[in-house]
C-alpha cells in the first residue's frame, strides 16, 4: 500500500501546489511510482504537470481528486494499491471535506507557510485540524511545517523561523525551501528545478526535503525497482 503526503494549509499562496509538485518530481526521479492528487478544485497541480514542453520530465501521474469530494478517502485507498507514494495538494480551506478525508488516511502532513504575519497566523487552524485527525483516525502520523519563500537575510523572516522551532508538537523542517525561482518557474516548463538552468541550490534544497520526508516515512531515498 503506498504511503500518503497531504500538503494542506487553509492560506492560499502558501506553497502547497509549490511544495506537492517539486515534491513529487524529485520523488519520482528517485525510482518512485508517484501519484500527484490534485485535490484543490483550481486545478493548479493539474495544469503544472500538464505543461510538460519538450524535454521537461515530470515523473508523477495527476489524478484531479477534487472531483470526490468527502468519498475521497475510499478512492485514495483503492488508488493506494497502484502507487507507491502519493502527494496530496489541497484546497486553501481546512474545512474542505477532501483535505479532512484525506489527512484520516495519511502517513505524513506537510504545512507549508511563508514567514509572514499572516502565514504564521494561519497556521494555528491548521495544526488544530492535523490534531483532530490524529484523534479521530487513531494514526500518530508526523507533521512538519515547511518554511519556503523564505529570505533569513531579513531579520523578520528569521524571528518568524525561530518563533516555529519553538514547538515541539508541530516543529519545522530544520531547513527551509528559500526564495528561489526555479521552484515556480518551474511550472511554465511543467517540470522540476532539476530541469532548470542555474538551479543548483533549489535541486539541493528539494533534495534535501525528499530525503526527510522520505526518512518520516521510513522508505528508502532511493527506490531499487523490483522491491516493491
Amino acid at each position: 500500500m503506498s504511503k500518503i503526503v497531504t500538503v494542506f494549509n487553509e492560506k492560499g499562496g502558501s506553497g502547497k501546489t509549490t511544495t506537492t509538485c517539486q515534491l513529487a518530481g524529485t520523488l519520482g526521479l528517485r525510482g518512485y511510482d508517484v501519484l500527484v492528487a490534485d485535490l484543490d478544485p483550481q486545478e493548479t497541480s493539474s495544469r503544472w504537470l500538464a505543461a510538460q514542453r519538450e524535454g521537461a520530465r515530470f515523473p508523477a501521474t495527476i489524478w484531479s481528486g477534487y472531483r470526490y469530494g468527502a468519498n475521497v478517502t475510499t478512492e485514495l485507498q483503492a488508488l493506494s494499491a497502484k502507487y507507491e507514494i502519493i502527494v496530496a495538494d489541497c484546497a486553501p480551506s481546512i474545512e474542505n471535506p477532501a483535505t479532512w478525508g484525506t489527512l484520516l488516511v495519511s502517513d505524513l502532513a506537510l504545512i507549508p507557510t511563508k514567514l509572514n504575519p499572516p502565514d504564521i497566523a494561519a497556521l494555528e487552524a491548521a495544526k488544530r485540524m492535523a490534531k483532530k485527525a490524529q484523534d479521530q483516525s487513531g494514526r500518530t502520523f508526523p507533521v512538519r511545517i515547511l518554511p519556503n519563500a523564505a529570505r533569513l537575510h531579513f531579520k523578520d523572516d528569521k524571528a518568524a523561523l525561530d518563533g516555529l522551532t519553538r514547538d515541539k508538537e508541530y516543529p519545522p523542517f530544520p531547513f527551509i525551501l528559500g526564495d528561489r525561482k526555479a521552484f515556480t518557474r518551474a511550472m511554465l516548463y511543467g517540470c522540476t528545478a532539476h530541469d532548470l538552468p542555474n538551479s543548483e541550490e533549489s535541486v539541493i534544497e528539494i533534495e534535501r526535503l525528499a530525503d526527510a520526508v522520505l526518512k518520516l516515512l521510513g522508505l528508502p531515498t532511493k527506490h531499487k525497482k523490483g522491491s516493491r
